[in-house]
Parts: C-alpha cells; sequence; structure tokens
C-alpha cells in the first residue's frame, strides 16, 4: 500500500525515534511510504482549552498537506493526535475533500491490526512488557477495550505484540487507569496530574516488566519523566519500536 505518514508536532520534536521507527516498520512490511509536506499540529492544545478560533488556521493548515495526496491510507503512531485531527477537521471543513483525507486517516496499531494485518514477526524479543492503555486509544479508537466496558475483551495492542516470539506481556494495577497527561490538563492541574503519572509509573515498575510499551506518544513522554525522576527501573518504548525491532 501507498501509505501517507501524519506525524504530529510531539512526535516531531519531542520523540522523532517514534517516527523513525514508524517509518522503518512500514517500509519493512513493503510499504510505500511517503511524508506530505507543510504539516503542523493537529489544534488539540487549543481546542482543550476551548479556543476553538485559534485552532482553525492550523488545523486547515494540517488538513490542506493531506489534501489531494494521493496514498490509500495516512497513517499516525499517535492515538490522541489522531482523535483530534479527524474531530478538528470535520468542524473547521465539510467539503469532500476534507472527507476524503478524514476517511484516509488510521492509527498506526488500528492499521497494523484492521487494515493491513501483519501475522507474524520474525526477530524475538525476550523481554517483558507493561501495557499502556491511554485514553483517546480505548475509548475513542477502540484500541482495546476499556474496563467499564461489559462485552468480550479485545486488545489490538497486544494482539499484534503477541505474535513477536519470546516476548512476555503484563498489565499494571488498574491497567486502563489515566496516566495524567491529558494534552492541556498536565499544564492547568500540575499537582494532580504529576501525581497520576507517579502513581501510573509506579504499577508499570511493579509489574518487573523492562518496558512499559504503549501507542499514544504524549502519554509514554509523561511517564518517561515520572520513571526517570523516582529513578524506577523500568523504560518506555512505543509500539512501533518494538515491532520495528522483531522484524
Amino acid at each position: 500500500m501507498k501509505i501517507a505518514l501524519f506525524i504530529p508536532c510531539l512526535v516531531n520534536q519531542m520523540l522523532p525515534d517514534v517516527a523513525i521507527a514508524t517509518l522503518e516498520l512500514l517500509e519493512k512490511l513493503g510499504h510505500q511510504v511517503i511524508l506530505p509536506e507543510g504539516q503542523t499540529c493537529c489544534g488539540q492544545p487549543m481546542t482543550n482549552s476551548g479556543c476553538f478560533n485559534e485552532a482553525r488556521n492550523t488545523t486547515l493548515k494540517l488538513l490542506n498537506a493531506f489534501k489531494g495526496v494521493e496514498c490509500d491510507a495516512i497513517v499516525c503512531p499517535a492515538a490522541s493526535c489522531l482523535v483530534a485531527a479527524k474531530e478538528n477537521f470535520h468542524e473547521f471543513d465539510n467539503s469532500p475533500e476534507a472527507a476524503a483525507v478524514i476517511a484516509k486517516l488510521y492509527e498506526l496499531t488500528e492499521f497494523l491490526h484492521d487494515i493491513a494485518p501483519v501475522e507474524s514477526f520474525p526477530k524475538a524479543f525476550p523481554h517483558k512488557v507493561s501495557l499502556q492503555l491511554s485514553c483517546h486509544g480505548i475509548r475513542m479508537l477502540d484500541l482495546a477495550s476499556p474496563s467499564e466496558y461489559m462485552g468480550p475483551r479485545y486488545n489490538k495492542m497486544e494482539a499484534l505484540l503477541e505474535r513477536i516470539p519470546g516476548i512476555e506481556i503484563t498489565y499494571p494495577d488498574r491497567r486502563d487507569e489515566c496516566c495524567g497527561f491529558g494534552g492541556t490538563f498536565a499544564v492547568d492541574e500540575g499537582a494532580v496530574s504529576a501525581k497520576m503519572g507517579k502513581d501510573k509509573a509506579q504499577a508499570h515498575a511493579a509489574t518487573g516488566a523492562d518496558y512499559a510499551v504503549g501507542f499514544d506518544p504524549s502519554c509514554l513522554m509523561h511517564l518517561d519523566g515520572m520513571i526517570r525522576r523516582q529513578n524506577l527501573p523500568i523504560e518506555t518504548r512505543h509500539l512501533a519500536q518494538i515491532l520495528n525491532a522483531a522484524i
């Protein structure tokens, strides 16, 4: 498939290794990958704060970067940014061209599980990983069943990871409790956000895992800071980094 990468500003500026791993992974899987120019923020920091007019120009600039781009899918390795982009594109542009872009948007986990499934990975990853189930991904993109869901359990991230030889998968206590980042919540309610982050980091470390693995870079960035501040014996990794290492 021909894939256009959507790399959010947080990933580009703070976690470029996630973008590189995503590119390498998709190319190893045989996809043709392009990076449309002109990408910018999805507008989430502004819309989170109720500043919808201020978000408009930024959002439309990002949308215009993908309009008319020939591709089969637009793939993003950041769940919360993808959700914000979908919502903001729809809010600020109701044209057929915008609808065509929205219809092609996929989060990386979703793409590899639902659209272009990967059945196995050839290289072993002999480590224990604790899965970080971030709020946007599970409750707005259906990447996993939330704890309040009463139906059958599912987890697309776990389904992909369990196809890697040698990996051991576990979960922290209160597996889908928020890490406390929450976009601008971490700025507006810093003390509460920090306490939630510390608790979540400790819960991941208590599993004895080598890595806390997730699909949302913003949550992983928040957890990484809490892990380093507390000198906890665990590291953070994005799903793309683990999958890329196994192929």
